[in-house]
């Protein structure tokens, strides 16, 4: 649920509930039938009337259109909390996001025609708790597919390795490619 309809909640749920309330001390006769008629004939007759009517039908509106709108096939959201590996034994194993996101930028640079790399981890449904999209610049001399390939089995290997994770999906975008710096032999004099 987005900002703006919690917004809307915030305020339309006691605004019905105070409506509620007023409606069942009339029909439990707590209010007195001259009392609510009076006050109901004076609400009538203001026009700042239609305009809370309007406003609670628009706010209506809105929390409606939450309840059918499709959610996304990217249900992830970037995470910024500790990632929860260890749940069902008897303690609870937690990893922070700057950890996960080390050991993936630590592996990808790791392979050749990788100059640097920048990861986020995301948060996913399913048995893999992360996803992780990682940001590279690539060496000039190199193929990216296969450059790719290579980065994707070194970072599932380390988060197998490091976090018992297996499979984590992993997308590579190719930020920029520059010239490979060729090291050279030094030469004795």
């Amino acid at each position: 649920m987005g900002i703006i309809r919690s917004l809307i909640l915030l305020f339309y749920v006691p605004a019905v509930l105070a409506a509620v309330a007023v409606c069942a001390g009339v029909c439990l006769d707590f209010i007195p039938q001259d009392v609510w008629q009076k006050e109901l004939n004076y609400i009538i007759s203001r026009q700042e009337t239609l305009a809370v009517l309007g406003g609670m039908g628009l706010a209506s509106l809105i929390l409606l259109t939450g309840i059918f709108r499709r959610k996304s096939d990217n249900s992830m959201s970037l995470l910024s909390d500790d990632v929860h590996l260890e749940i069902n034994r008897p303690g609870e194993v937690k990893v922070t996001v700057p950890a996960i996101v080390g050991v993936v930028e630590r592996a990808a640079v790791t392979i050749s025609g990788v100059r640097s790399a920048e990861a986020s981890v995301y948060r996913q449904d399913g048995a893999i708790p992360i996803k992780v999209k990682l940001v590279i610049v690539m060496s000039q001399n190199f193929s990216a597919p296969k450059v790719s390939e290579n980065v994707i089995a070194a970072v599932n290997d380390a988060l197998s390795t490091a976090l018992e994770l297996e499979n984590v999906p992993v997308e590579i975008k190719v930020n920029e490619i520059t010239h490979a710096i060729i090291e050279r032999d030094k030469r004795v004099v």
